[in-house]
């Protein structure tokens, strides 16, 4: 698969965020520093009114922890991640080139993220970011936000479980080459790689979005259960030291199911939602030894 698309510098898109949208955020929080990870709460300013949340800081990207609302009730029944970020230099010029592509992008807005929220001292992150209409998007929501326009946060990873990048977002789907094609125009990536027997990938630096379809699912991650399709599945983070990052989690008595060369995979609880893969390095995860 090659795609009529060409990508600069300039074009260049990567992973901001993964967002759970779940029904008590503050219980999620509490449940995650226990497994050793440091929480940051904030709040996002926007057309839509506050949103307060609970964010993992992982190198310059995020997981982000919001209450579920009534639009979603309906909607995302029973999916934990609902939405990712794609980070842009250019959103203006992002934006026309996904209309041009017959794409449905909303209108450009102004958002500002506060933190802390519990200190009389806040540091403002702003940044201009647009949606793309949920037509366009079967999975999910997917929105770009202009990295050249935030002030960068401190995000060095300080968790006590040693995880500390944000490597993959992994989407299942019984389309996937369809799916894919989408992400490449989304992404501006002219051609992907085929993985296992029938799924792919789109390499965004040293970031991937995943492409996975039902089959290669069951057979490589068994313990997975797929109920909606498509959907975002979860996604994988590196860690410095995965012995650490094993204990972490095996002492708060999680199944962890083991991958190739080392990488793990974690169901997160029904109140959180999703799965997680961790590896120590890109090699370890599944998807990079099994190309066809």
């Amino acid at each position: 698969m090659n795609l009529s698309s060409n990508p600069t510098a300039h074009d260049s898109v990567n992973i901001v965020h993964a967002t759970h949208l779940i029904q008590d955020p503050a219980q999620a929080a509490s449940f995650l520093k226990k497994l050793g990870f440091e929480i940051l709460e904030f709040i996002k300013v926007s057309d839509g009114g506050n949103t307060h949340c609970y964010q993992i800081s992982l190198n310059e990207t995020y997981i982000s922890f919001e209450r579920r609302n009534n639009l979603y009730t309906q909607e995302f029944v029973d999916i934990p991640i609902t939405k990712f970020g794609l980070g842009t230099k250019d959103i203006e010029s992002t934006q026309g080139r996904l209309t041009l592509h017959g794409f449905h992008p909303l209108a450009i807005e102004e958002q500002q993220l506060l933190f802390p929220v519990a200190k009389k001292e806040q540091r403002e992150i702003e940044c201009k970011v647009f949606k793309l209409k949920k037509s366009d998007v079967l999975e999910g929501d997917v929105e770009f936000i202009d990295v050249s326009t935030s002030t960068k946060s401190n995000t060095k990873s300080l968790h006590y479980n040693a995880l500390s990048h944000f490597h993959a977002i992994i989407i299942c789907t019984n389309k996937p080459e369809e799916t894919i094609a989408r992400y490449c125009w989304l992404t501006n990536k002219s051609s992907p790689r085929r993985i296992f027997d029938s799924s792919w990938q789109v390499e965004l630096g040293q970031q991937k979005i995943i492409v996975c379809s039902v089959e290669d699912v069951e057979r490589t991650f068994p313990s997975v259960n797929v109920t909606n399709l498509p959907s975002i599945l979860g996604y994988a983070l590196l860690t410095e030291n995965l012995s650490k990052t094993k204990d972490c989690f095996s002492y708060n008595e999680f199944l962890l199911q083991s991958l190739n060369q080392g990488s793990f995979l974690l169901k997160l609880p029904d109140f959180i939602g999703g799965n997680l893969i961790i590896g120590s390095s890109a090699s370890n995860f599944p998807w990079n030894d099994d190309f066809n």
